[in-house]
Formats: C-alpha cells, structure tokens, sequence
C-alpha cells in the first residue's frame, strides 16, 4: 500500500502548486507506491518524495522522472518548471531567461554578455536547469570533479578555473569548438589567467570532437524515453496503428536532433563520414529507414561525450529501426486494421549536404 503523501498547506504559492499538481498526478495514476515508481525512474524514494514535498524546486530530472513514472507527458510541465526555476534565479534572471530563450530558438549554448563573474555563474546553473541536470548527474556525465565541487564552484564558494568550466560545459552538452570558445572569452573578461588557460585546452582537442554542435540534453533524454517506450512493442506479436506512429515520430525526432547538430557545427567532415550524412538525411526525406551502419557511424560524431548515453541512443535507435522496418514490409499485425500497411510521416525538412557537417 502507498504511504499517504503529506497534504500541502492551502496557499497560491507557484512551488506549493507545483508538488500539489505532481501529487495529483501520482493520485490520478491509481497512487502507485514510491518504491515502484523509483523502479520505473531509476530516482531513489527520497528524491520522489521531496519533490513534491513543496519546499524546494526539483531538478528537471526529478520531474520528469516522477511524471513518466506516473504515465505523464513531460513536455507539457517544462515551460512551468523553467518559469519557476527563473523566477528564483533572483537579480540576473532576466538575463538566465533571455539566455534560456535563445538556447531553445537556435540550439547554439554561447553565452549572452554578463557583468560580473556571478551574472556568469548564474548562466551556468540556467545551463545546468536548460538540460536538467542536478549536481549529481553532471558529475556522472562530467566525471573530473564531485557533484560537491560543482556545486561549491556554482555557489561561488570555490574559484571558476578553466578546466572545471570546460567539465561543465561537457557535461551540460557544449560540444561545438565556438561556442566553447564564447564562455571562455566570457571567463578571460574576469581572469585573464583563466582565459589563457581555457584556449590551451581547446587547443589540445581531437579532431573528432570538433565536429559536433551543440545538444540539447533534456529534449535528447525525453526523445530516448520515449523511443525506449516502444521496445515492449518487441515482445508482442500484436501491436497498435497509434504506437507504431509515436515510435516513428521519437525515432525522426532523435535522428533530426542528432543530425542537426552536426549541421550546425560547420565542421568538415571527412568524405567517408559526409557520405554517411548524406545517406541518412536522403533516406529519411524519402520515407524510408536510414542504414544502420550509416547512423552508427555518425552518433559518436554527433555525441562524442557520455559514452552509456550514447549507446543507450544507438540501441534504441537499433530496436527502433528494426521495428519499424517490419511494420513497412507488413510483418506485423496492427491492431484494429488487419493487413495495414503502415503510412509513414511525413519526410523531415533537412537538407542534403555537401560532404561536411555545415
């Protein structure tokens, strides 16, 4: 039986709100109890219970975990959760919201002008909240230092040096060599050593790290959900005409995402590796399933960093491909249409290249 969740005290406050919202998530849902939902979240009982306890704002990761573990759509929480985010990011939120907007609009991290060091620490956290990740996961994705140590160097209670800058731009998905660039050029404006420091790091940095853009983490991990949602597809001999639809939407979806931050790059690629992008977007413009071998090749490429990460997306990509190849040549029996041939979506709106990633 669930253990009974605390009752939130009758008040117009945003944060209050927001847990009393998730608790009545959780109640819609049927009150699964916290140990089966952190089964399903991967979050400990703790972390679920606290965050919609109403006393602090849960990181991203938090809520989207408690809301997939409830059966709900993350996406239609994120603008609220980020509002409440910026709105306790106190004198410099309109700047994290500025920063936050444009990020979203042009898929490019670079930093917008601050003043200070503490205008650029405070850009870091919107960083951090912009792909939702808590202390703890950017330690996981950014293993050079402790979640204890982010946190002291976001607090301003530890100095900004050039290489944990560069572990939390890592960690947060700030791949492209320029806009890497920008937040150092930001730093070398308050510590010139520092500065100096961060352009011989980029100096020393592989050729095939160069050639991925920017990602956006939270939209990628939300895309991943839901493509690992339709493996279960793979165990019934019965599938539904909706599921196979959603499966293939997530599955262009990651694809375009992937795909568009090497475009955004403007890094020559290889012609071996400019032949693969080229295969992928022309197969997916005409309606069919890209290679594997293709899209094998260019997901390193495209996300050079977090290596679990990374093979969980060509997995999923794997099943997913796999599935959706069965369902065009007919060998799947969807429900509620017997013998339909499943029509696809329609193609992306992404343009052949030439063989680099610009």
């Amino acid at each position: 039986m669930a253990r009974p969740m605390k009752q939130l005290p009758s008040t117009n406050d945003p944060l209050v709100a927001f847990a009393r919202d998730l608790q009545a998530l959780r109640k819609g849902a049927g009150d699964p109890p916290l140990a089966l939902m952190a089964q399903h979240s991967g979050l400990s009982t703790a972390t679920l219970s606290n965050a919609h306890a109403g006393k602090k704002l849960p990181t991203w990761a938090t809520v989207n975990g408690y809301i997939l573990a409830c059966g709900g759509n993350p996406e239609s929480w994120s603008a609220r959760w980020e509002s409440l985010r910026l709105a306790a990011a106190g004198f410099s939120g309109d700047l994290c919201r500025q920063a936050m907007n444009r990020w979203e609009a042009t898929g490019n991290l670079t930093p917008p002008h601050t003043v200070d060091e503490e205008e650029l620490r405070e850009l870091l956290k919107a960083l951090l909240d912009f792909n939702g990740l808590s202390h703890r996961t950017l330690a996981r994705q950014a293993p050079g230092y402790s979640h204890v140590t982010y946190g002291a160097v976001l607090r301003g209670a530890r100095p900004l040096k050039a290489k944990i800058l560069y572990q939390i731009l890592i960690g947060c998905g700030v791949y492209s060599l320029r806009s890497q660039e920008a937040w150092f050029h930001l730093l070398s404006s308050f510590s010139w050593r520092e500065g100096v420091e961060g352009g011989k790091l980029l100096a020393r940095v592989d050729q095939p790290l160069r050639y991925a853009g920017d990602l956006d983490l939270k939209m990628l991990k939300a895309i991943l959900e839901r493509l690992e949602r339709g493996r279960g597809l793979f165990s019934a001999d019965i599938v539904s005409y909706d599921g196979i639809r959603a499966l293939r939407t997530a599955y262009e979806d990651m694809l375009a995402l992937l795909l568009s931050s090497l475009q955004r790059s403007r890094i020559q690629l290889p012609p071996k590796l400019g032949y693969a992008l080229n295969r992928v977007v022309d197969e997916l413009r005409n309606k069919s399933i890209p290679n594997l071998a293709a899209i094998t090749a260019l997901v390193p490429l495209a996300m050079p960093f977090h290596p679990r990460l990374r093979t969980r997306v060509v997995m999923a990509l794997k099943n997913a491909g796999e599935l959706l190849r069965r369902a065009e040549a007919g060998e799947l029996n969807i429900r509620e249409v017997a013998g339909l041939r499943l029509p696809l979506t329609p193609p992306l709106h992404l343009q052949r290249t030439t063989p680099t990633a610009s």
